[in-house]
């Protein structure tokens, strides 16, 4: 659960992320980046290499440039090849299907996110709820990365 400090912390980077003109794609993007960091850095110890070596290959993909803005005819291949690994390993590893899920999250874009129509601004409480399932520390983390790839747009500033 979130606490109120979270929830505040959390509105005040989608705010500045906002302000500063950070598109969905971009911010898709920099998920994707920073879960291949978590798998670089040995932070998912609970989940396998080999499974790991097998979503660090989606995140690559995630990450290109222009994948995330194709067309969703493009991108279904891998929400069809993603979805049926999360519910293979939803019993058996659920920190897994919980990553996969997270990875899945790298494909959608701002016209998948604007047909969802959540209510939300932004994808990034969906991003952080998913990998806090995996990392539940994982909070300062995710905000400190998040705040440090766009301060080159005047997030630092508040």
């Amino acid at each position: 659960m979130s606490d109120e400090k979270e929830i505040e912390e959390v509105e005040n980077l989608e705010a500045r992320l906002l302000a500063a003109g950070v598109s969905i794609n971009q911010l898709v993007r920099c998920y994707a980046d920073f879960l291949l960091h978590l798998i670089k850095d040995d932070a998912l110890s609970s989940i396998s290499s080999a499974k790991l070596d097998l979503m660090s290959n989606y995140l690559s993909k995630a990450v290109t440039p222009g994948v995330v803005e194709s067309s969703q005819e493009q991108r279904k291949g891998f929400f069809v090849d993603l979805w049926p690994i999360e519910r293979q390993y939803r019993e058996s590893d659920p920190a897994f299907a919980n990553f996969v899920r997270c990875v899945i999250c790298c494909f959608g874009n701002e016209e998948d996110w604007e047909q969802d129509d959540t209510g939300e601004a932004t994808p990034l409480w969906y991003f952080l709820f998913y990998i806090k399932k995996v990392c539940p520390e994982i909070k300062n983390d995710f905000l400190q990365y998040f705040e440090g790839v766009f301060s080159e747009r005047g997030l630092s500033e508040r």
